[in-house]
């Protein structure tokens, strides 16, 4: 832990008063284990089974409250671990009766675990003390419960990465497809997304029946669904050609049909509910006045803006942009022991999602955007603490941390971007 990271941990720690409850709570699908604790670690009761219905939640807050009204106490800090999506339901209903509530990281969990029993033995109570005990430390995250608009997108944001998954993952079964009934077609078109393509698969997807067209024919079917249509009869020639000169399965049944169709069939659908999930998050983004000033920086648009935002939460929550880069996993991490000195890495332990999306925006800004190519390149010129060149992914990443210091900057200012003005950031 870096000196920075202690200091706020134990900044954490003292905002943590005598008068403050806190809750561990082990999350589960059926019911959640609870454990209470005060400021100096005294265990303050223990409950293996709140579940999750209305009775069990009535049960949760007038214990809490019996438990205050025992104790002298006032605040409630709450402390879990966000297991899949089970932890919703209760943190949303703490954070609706005026309870704080906190996440660790499930690798501050297992080390917390062995450490307090020397042994990495799990039960459900257990792990809720130990949860406790590491919020009484301030050792949680600092992202805070977002509800409204920023939910709603970083809800479109997860859903439309399922439905991507989804669409690439059918495109790799129609290539296969292809290998089988007409695999010629796969080096004629540079892509599963060829239009070209398309309008053969569904109107001559087999090599029979391309050959019982003519050039001039599937000249047109290509033409009618390209933009080059220049090359329409070149493309016509090379899949007339590659019919037949076909090394595909000849025999073609009602099986071999319905796989192609269900392919083609889910591909659209998947297509169409993406460009849904798009249309939702611009109506979002109107709602939302950081949005706006995101996209000022060229390169950044929809998408990107509106998963940063969703999976970011409130930019007004972080203090400086290392927290951002921290909690997107972009902050370095060494490997140096004694005389070893090892190569800095990224840390990778921040929002998944949130990191992949900003590796877009990277590359997108640096392609887009004079401002951010010129420091790449700059960057590429440098070399790194083994008196090497960066690589490109290096210097990629160095952009990446750059923006969000400069997102961070105009938000902060409440200012578009503009090249011409000094991007000062405080972190």
């Amino acid at each position: 832990m870096s000196g920075k990271d202690y200091t706020k941990q134990v900044e954490k720690r003292q905002k943590i008063k005598r008068t403050t409850l806190i809750v561990g709570l082990d999350i589960g699908s059926e019911f959640n284990a609870m454990g209470f604790m005060n400021k100096t670690g005294e265990i303050l009761g223990r409950y293996p089974k709140v579940y999750n219905l209305r009775v069990g939640f009535e049960y949760f807050k007038r214990t809490i409250e019996r438990t205050k009204k025992a104790h002298g106490l006032k605040k409630v800090l709450i402390g879990m671990e966000p297991t899949g999506h089970y932890w919703r339901k209760i943190a949303y209903y703490a954070k609706a009766e005026g309870y704080e509530v906190r996440f660790i990281r499930t690798t501050a969990l297992r080390h917390q675990r062995e450490v307090d029993e020397s042994s990495s033995a799990k039960s459900d109570i257990r792990d809720a003390i130990t949860i406790a005990n590491i919020t009484r430390e301030g050792k949680y995250i600092d992202t805070v419960i977002e509800d409204g608009e920023l939910r709603q997108l970083r809800t479109l944001a997860k859903m439309r990465e399922k439905i991507q998954r989804w669409n690439t993952g059918t495109k790799h079964r129609l290539a296969a497809v292809l290998d089988d009934y007409f695999p010629e077609l796969k080096g004629i078109f540079w892509s599963m997304k060829a239009k070209g393509l398309w309008a053969i698969l569904e109107r001559c997807p087999y090599p029979k029946d391309v050959l019982k067209l003519t050039v001039e024919e599937i000249t047109e079917i290509i033409a009618k669904s390209s933009r080059r249509k220049g090359e329409a009869r070149r493309k016509a020639e090379e899949v007339y050609k590659g019919a037949q000169e076909s090394i595909g399965l000849k025999y073609i049944g009602i099986a071999d049909e319905y796989r192609l169709k269900m392919c083609l069939e889910e591909i659209k659908r998947s297509e169409e509910e993406l460009k849904r999930v798009e249309i939702e998050m611009r109506k979002l983004l109107r709602n939302i006045p950081e949005a706006e000033v995101i996209q000022s920086i060229p390169g950044i648009g929809i998408i990107t803006t509106a998963v940063f935002l969703g999976e970011l939460g409130n930019p007004k929550y972080f203090k400086g942009a290392k927290q951002i880069i921290k909690y997107a996993g972009y902050d370095p991490k060494e490997d140096d022991s004694g005389k070893s000195v090892g190569k800095k890495i990224i840390s990778k332990k921040g929002r998944w999602l949130l990191r992949k999306y900003l590796y877009f925006m990277g590359m997108r800004v640096v392609h887009r955007n004079k401002f951010f190519r010129d420091y790449y390149e700059k960057k590429l010129e440098k070399k790194n603490r083994f008196g090497q060149l960066l690589k490109k992914q290096e210097a990629l990443c160095a952009v990446i941390i750059k923006l969000i210091k400069v997102i961070f900057a105009i938000l902060r200012d409440n200012k578009k971007f503009t090249v011409e003005r000094p991007m000062v950031v405080f972190v």
